[in-house]
């Protein structure tokens, strides 16, 4: 599909910077008299205008998104680079190889031009950015000797490049240290002005912020090439405080309002002079995927606009194509606006991570009548083999060379890289939360999106909303226990009684139809204990339904605060007893279980995410056939993802594990929690001081619940809540289940169409240019009409000659219809300058002058002496051209020529 954008009704008080035609600029010159003021507000390239545009019939890019250079001099096999390569999906070790092989294409490919949409660098090292800026250069200069073309780099921020607190030194940390030390930081005036100064900037043509520090302050304007205009976005949010007196980065936007009115007011101006505009910036502005706004908001402009209305915004603005990175993925979507303007998100994947491609493309122009037609096509390039330096990389490449789209396939998503991934983003931050003082509970408060105080209502609301609200529910929902000890049936049905406010257990009369009895054995010693208890307790059978034992909102809140300040002080905080690597232990163990549990015959839930997800990054989605879509469909109508889950919690429960390693550390009290309603089996034997009063730690609870005295299934418990979880509004399955699908099926130009895949697209573009105004000539008229009046008699011969030679060239730019604004007013100048100085020189009477006796024939009797006229004709001319630009030196030269016949090609 091909889309035709009309240019934008745009009104603007004076031509944009952007481009300015050589007569609208001359027009503007001359309206503000020639100042220096009005000539410094131009960009330095306004003096190109002038020039006929000539429209390159192919004008060629590539792009390279994402390159996320590590350097070497800052990589060492300690550690601590171990933790930073498994804790990210991107391959570090292989950058500079990687990055070399990329710009090896480039230079084979010598485009016009290339772009880069950010994440220059790992993580915003000073140094980093140095060396990916050298390379640029050194590639730079092979496309110069090779072919003599000036290949044009531009480059933006990413999330990573600017104030990131995450810049390491792994090189200079020692071989068992695992966190290294801080890299040298890069900011937004040295990445301005120092390190990327020479890509982008100096032929801007505008800025948003050109000498502040504010997020969006790199963005800049450029013109490629004729009819082509390339806004370069800075979406990035940088000046988060850092907690230590600096300033910070973070993965989302930073787009603000302003930044988008100064994007649309630039891309109207350039749409209204005749331009194509496109832009580039790191965040994208169109969902690639269903369930990219859910999942991975943060890659989107998200954070102060909406990308819906960004896109929206662009494209009704004139701006045909964004090319954008961030999410790695070889993707291209389209939005079209209400008003059937459209615009493209090409999206490229990264360099380090599969399948590691890059971009390749052309601007076709072509120019009918007033109609600019633009063809864009977009490319995707493989790398190809990539040779490694493994000296450079210090052991930790261990090939000569791979093909880089399979090499990477194997190192995207690893049970590894996952677990390390979930240890680095949900238990480390917790215990940084705990350590600075604010504990676990203000934690979980700030997942669940309240204020620490709010907690324990906020939880007790999310228990009592699971549980059945009547005896008859819970039976029907299974939330009941059947059990047979010694000779006495025990059945007890749990559910939230909203009338008393509390969370109950009943004691049944009568064993619901649907239980199946168990009969628990029991030791010798624990026989002895349960006839103790009974002869010591008061107790009946029930006679009726009777409530048992309660939990209220108060003792909850109570046992609440305890057991989580248990957990603060027992795990989250204990570095000398292992409680911390404990819990990073018990993380690792359920997601490695859970990761390497089979979805069905083909798939774990590892290599059923691992698909959906490569097959995104590389395009052109594949749906994987019925292996895939069975197992997709099962998570959503099978709860296969729930039982997956459950049966992971019954493994942590089992005795000897990890978890139960953990709940032996921490005091659990449930006495204070459950409170007995009465005297009867289920409070005198069950709850009473054989059960809760053995409970010491929260092991020993797990064990009750779990063990031979109540026998809970909680992993079933679990599984069974799973579907009634909701992340995003959604229940956990619908929502796994339609991202996993959403990944495998691209619904977004990606169709029959073979001109719109994301491998390939072919798109049109068009702008109209601007007619240009015919300057007036009616002054020159009425000046030439004076002139035709004039009686020259009496006046002196040079004052005639003069006369004469100003009005034959006043009536040749009348007679031209290209004159320029700039000639008709020379002339009308020079002819009304000649008319006054005849009129001069006959009130002195023409004495001594040769004066011609009346008529209006020159008088070829020579020069005269005495003559008040300096110079030549010329001479005057340029002089009054200059008094009328009032010291506009460099405008004034250039008419100067033009009126010289001076080639204005120079």
């Amino acid at each position: 599909m091909s889309f035709t954008q009309e240019p934008a009704n745009t009104e603007l008080t004076a031509p944009s910077p952007c481009d300015v035609s050589r007569r609208s600029f001359l027009k503007l010159v001359i309206a503000a008299g020639g100042t220096a003021a009005a000539a410094s507000a131009l960009p330095s390239t306004a003096a190109a205008a002038e020039t006929p545009t000539a429209y390159p019939e192919k004008f060629t890019f590539a792009v390279m998104s994402d390159v996320h250079y590590l350097s070497p001099d800052l990589i060492a096999k300690n550690a601590s680079y171990e933790i930073a390569e498994n804790s990210d999906r991107k391959m570090f070790s292989e950058s500079a190889d990687i990055l070399d092989r990329a710009l090896d294409v480039v230079v084979e490919q010598a485009p016009d031009m290339v772009i880069v949409p950010g994440d220059l660098t790992k993580d915003g090292e000073y140094l980093c950015h140095e060396q990916v800026a050298d390379r640029y250069r050194r590639a730079q200069e092979a496309i110069f000797e090779a072919t003599g073309k000036q290949t044009k780099f531009y480059v933006i921020n990413g999330n990573h490049d600017l104030n990131n607190h995450h810049a390491k030194d792994f090189a200079s940390a020692g071989a068992e240290d695992t966190v290294a030390p801080d890299a040298q930081r890069t900011n937004p005036t040295e990445y301005k002005t120092d390190i990327w100064a020479d890509f982008g900037y100096p032929e801007a043509t505008a800025f948003f912020d050109k000498d502040g520090t504010r997020d969006g302050s790199l963005s800049y304007v450029v013109r490629p090439c004729p009819g082509l205009t390339l806004i370069v976005v800075d979406s990035c949010s940088y000046n988060l405080d850092g907690g230590d007196g600096t300033l910070a980065q973070e993965t989302q936007d930073g787009m603000t309002q302003e930044l988008l009115d100064w994007v649309c007011a630039q891309a109207k101006a350039a749409k209204a002079a005749g331009n194509v505009v496109v832009a580039m910036q790191h965040h994208g502005i169109v969902e690639h995927f269903g369930y990219e706004d859910e999942i991975f908001g943060e890659y989107l402009v998200n954070k102060n606009l909406s990308y819906t209305a960004v896109a929206e915004a662009y494209a009704d603005a004139g701006i045909s194509a964004v090319f954008t990175g961030h999410m790695h993925a070889n993707d291209i979507a389209a939005h079209t606006s209400a008003a059937g303007n459209t615009v493209y998100d090409i999206e490229t994947g990264s360099l380090v991570t599969y399948p590691s491609y890059m971009r390749t493309g052309s601007f076709e122009f072509m120019q009918k009548g007033d109609e600019l037609e633009c063809t864009l096509t977009v490319d995707s390039k493989p790398l190809d083999t990539v040779s490694f330096d493994l000296a450079s990389e210090g052991g930790l490449v261990e090939v000569d060379s791979a093909d880089i789209t399979a090499y990477g396939k194997e190192r995207t998503l690893t049970v590894e890289s996952v677990t390390t991934m979930l240890n680095g983003y949900v238990v480390d931050p917790l215990l940084a939360q705990v350590e600075a003082g604010n504990g676990i509970k203000a934690t979980i408060a700030g997942f669940l999106g309240c204020e620490a105080s709010a907690l324990n209502s906020q939880l007790w609301s999310l228990l009592t909303g699971f549980l059945p609200t009547s005896i008859e529910d819970a039976i029907a929902q299974g939330f009941y226990i059947s059990k047979k000890i010694l000779i006495m049936q025990v059945d007890v049905a749990l559910f939230y009684n909203a009338t008393s406010g509390r969370i109950e257990a009943w004691q049944l009369a009568e064993t619901p139809a649907t239980a199946s009895t168990l009969d628990i054995t029991f030791t010798p010693a624990e026989e002895q204990q349960i006839i103790n208890v009974l002869s010591s307790t008061p107790s009946t059978m029930a006679e009726g339904d009777v409530c048992a034992l309660y939990i209220n909102a108060e003792d909850f809140s109570t046992f609440l605060d305890k057991l989580l300040s248990e957990l603060d002080q027992k795990v989250l905080l204990d570095t000398a007893n292992g409680g911390q690597q404990t819990l990073r232990d018990v993380v690792s163990s359920l997601v490695q279980n859970l990761l390497d549990s089979q979805v069905n015959e083909t798939y774990s839930v590892l290599g059923l995410v691992d698909f959906a997800y490569q097959d995104h990054l590389l395009g052109n989605e594949q749906p994987g056939g019925e292996a895939v879509s069975s197992a997709i469909a099962s998570i959503q109508n099978d709860n296969l993802l729930g039982t997956l889950v459950g049966t992971q919690v019954n493994a942590l429960l089992e005795a000897g594990s990890t978890f139960m390693a953990l709940a032996e550390m921490v005091a659990c009290v449930p006495s204070e929690l459950i409170k007995q309603e009465g005297s009867n089996v289920i409070g005198g034997l069950v709850v009473g001081p054989l059960l809760l009063g053995k409970v010491k730690t929260l092991a020993d609870l797990v064990e009750l619940l779990t063990g031979s005295m109540l026998g809970l299934d909680l992993g079933s418990l679990v599984a069974g809540l799973v579907p009634g979880i909701e992340l995003f509004e959604q229940p956990i399955p619908q929502l796994a289940a339609g991202a996993l699908s959403a990944l495998v099926n691209d619904e977004n130009v990606n169709g029959a169409n073979t001109d719109e895949t994301d491998h390939h697209l072919v798109a049109k573009a068009t702008a109209t240019i601007p007619v240009e105004e015919k300057p007036s000539k009616n002054e020159l008229q009425d000046t030439i009409g004076s002139a035709e009046k004039v009686e020259t008699a009496g006046a002196s011969s040079s004052a005639v000659k003069e006369f004469e030679a100003a009005l034959a060239a006043a009536q040749a730019v009348m007679n031209d219809p290209d004159a320029t604004e700039a000639e008709i007013s020379a002339a009308q100048a020079r002819l009304a300058n000649a008319i006054k100085a005849v009129e001069e020189s006959k009130a002195q009477g023409g004495s001594g002058q040769g004066g011609n006796g009346g008529s209006n024939k020159p008088n070829n009797t020579g020069k005269p002496a005495g003559d008040k006229l300096v110079g030549t004709g010329d001479a005057s001319m340029a002089a009054s051209l200059a008094a009328l630009l009032a010291g506009s030196g460099t405008i004034a030269a250039g008419i100067w020529a033009r009126m010289t016949g001076r080639s204005n090609q120079e």
